[in-house]
């Protein structure tokens, strides 16, 4: 199928050659990454869809893109869109992209391996988002819906809308990583909602993506029940903890804010809640993890351009009570209680008598709510350590060749092996061995002159690693003897960036960053290298 698509996609610009309104447009480019430490530069290679691999020394990326637009009028467009890269330390030659776009009116169809990256526009300077993303490779998709926000018609025209559906295939089994996708379907939509009141337009929004099919680390292939995994439905049909919970794995994040825009730019004020489970759904209650962040973009080229101001926290996770009643009992046998069983009296007493409490029948619900939690979860509610990016059936969770599907500041065993080799391995080998942190996050760009621009970055960490590695499994008050995350790891991420029009006529582009990791995580100094021609 994706050998068909290729073809077509190929095709396509010799059809439209003898159209007048028909352009095409390029790029090359060559790049180098030179660093000493324990990798490269967290800067240099994240939020960089996956070009660059994470070891220190030396790298040498060289890229070359394509891009055909037909349009008929300003209601109908078709685009081409290739990138072929060579990386020889992450996978030597490979069509880094391809796709087809097609635009009529408000509505849009891009089919093809292609990035899915809806929440932020053009100018945010931040950390990445947190769910989709520009940090990991693009993956074979097909995505439908409305991208930009839309009026809708007649007296309800103040009212805006977007949203999309993807659907796509996560297959990276090639990769050598750690942990990989084995044929996993990968369904994300996302839907927004914003008030036109003029320079003021307040928005509310929903992202979901899920995780489904494919196969278990022993080899089992997993049933889809595809219907009930993108409503967030229980399925009897995959059975398992899917029986009780959603199924497949998931992760939400919800986004409310506002939009002002002024002579001299605009605004964008945000607050998102990430979740992994319906513990996690009910803000400020539960969730109490959080990025809050401002953006601002200028309307004219100056020595100041465009800032982001973050704060992420993603520690708490909805507590770090145990995600369910897991205990053993006397005679060794586990007992594994959901919330909706403690509803059947029958099964209440039946469990209080096995416990070997006096007078079982007489324990109501929340009798026996309250005596498992203080005696089997130290007084904690259940329901917490959602273990965010990451889940039990999935173990390389949201990443897509070893990189993350979200914010970067995520941590896989890659990124931390040279600290303590036997992070991650246990426990089947997840993936990410580091989703609770807190960080503050500052990016700007902006121009020095016609021909000269320049962008930075800085973030400041403290690392907490995850529940499911500080518990062993989650489902356990033992803690990991010498946890390397114990006390929280502090970290210092920074990049600066200069690139130079050399050629304005001529569209070449000269680059250089420089980028410095100082911190309990990892040391790192580094440079890149590159020019850029332009067609």
């Amino acid at each position: 199928m994706n050998r068909l698509l290729l073809i077509v996609l190929l095709s396509i610009p010799s059809l439209l050659w003898s159209q007048k309104e028909f352009n095409i447009s390029g790029d090359l480019s060559a790049n180098a990454i030179f660093s000493s430490g324990d990798l490269a530069p967290f800067w240099l290679y994240s939020r960089q869809e996956g070009r660059w691999g994470i070891e220190k020394g030396s790298q040498f990326l060289s890229t070359a893109a394509l891009s055909a637009k037909y349009a008929t009028d300003d209601n109908f467009s078709v685009n081409l869109n290739l990138e072929a890269d060579y990386n020889s330390q992450i996978y030597d030659f490979y069509l880094h992209s391809y796709n087809l776009d097609l635009n009529w009116h408000f509505l849009n169809l891009r089919a093809g391996r292609h990035s899915f990256n809806p929440i932020f526009e053009k100018g945010y300077e931040g950390q990445g988002s947190y769910l989709y993303g520009d940090n990991a490779r693009p993956l074979d998709r097909i995505t439908i819906g409305i991208p930009s926000f839309t009026s809708l018609p007649g007296f309800l025209k103040r009212f805006e809308i977007k949203g999309e559906l993807s659907h796509g295939l996560l297959d990276d089994k090639h990769q050598g990583a750690l942990k990989y996708h084995k044929d996993v379907l990968l369904h994300e939509k996302y839907g927004y909602l914003r008030w036109n009141g003029g320079r003021w337009k307040p928005y509310l929004g929903l992202n979901h993506s899920v995780l489904m099919g494919g196969y278990r680390y022993n080899g089992e292939k997993i049933p889809i029940d595809y219907l009930k995994a993108i409503l967030g439905k229980s399925s009897e049909k995959i059975g398992g903890g899917d029986a009780t919970n959603a199924a497949g794995g998931h992760m939400g994040l919800y986004d409310v804010g506002l939009y002002y825009f002024n002579d001299k730019g605009s605004f964008r004020f945000y607050y998102q809640l990430p979740f992994a489970d319906a513990s996690g759904m009910r803000p400020f209650v539960r969730n109490r993890d959080q990025i809050a962040g401002i953006m601002w973009e200028g309307k004219k080229n100056g020595i100041l351009n465009s800032f982001t101001f973050e704060w992420i926290n993603s520690s708490y996770q909805s507590g770090n009570g145990m995600p369910d009643a897991r205990f053993e009992l006397e005679d060794g046998s586990i007992v594994m209680v959901v919330a909706f069983e403690l509803d059947d009296p029958a099964y209440r007493e039946d469990l209080m008598r096995k416990i070997g409490v006096d007078n079982p029948g007489s324990y109501s619900k929340k009798d026996v709510s309250k005596y498992l939690r203080d005696n089997y979860n130290r007084g904690n509610r259940y329901g917490g350590r959602d273990w965010y990016m990451s889940n039990g059936t999935y173990p390389a969770g949201w990443t897509h060749y070893g990189m993350l599907m979200g914010s970067p500041f995520n941590l896989t065993y890659a990124q931390l092996a040279h600290k303590n080799p036997n992070l991650g391995i246990y426990s089947d080998g997840y993936q990410i061995v580091n989703d609770r942190f807190k960080a503050i996050h500052i990016g700007a760009s902006g121009a020095i002159s016609q021909n000269v621009f320049w962008d930075a970055k800085f973030s400041f960490s403290r690392n907490y690693g995850s529940y499911h590695h500080l518990y062993p499994g989650r489902y356990t008050w033992d803690e990991t003897k010498d946890y390397f995350f114990k006390e929280g790891k502090n970290q210092l991420y920074s990049r600066i960036g200069l690139s130079w029009l050399a050629l304005a006529e001529q569209k070449l582009e000269v680059n250089a960053v420089f980028g410095m990791d100082i911190g309990e995580l990892s040391q790192s100094v580094g440079m890149q290298i590159g020019v850029s021609k332009h067609f």
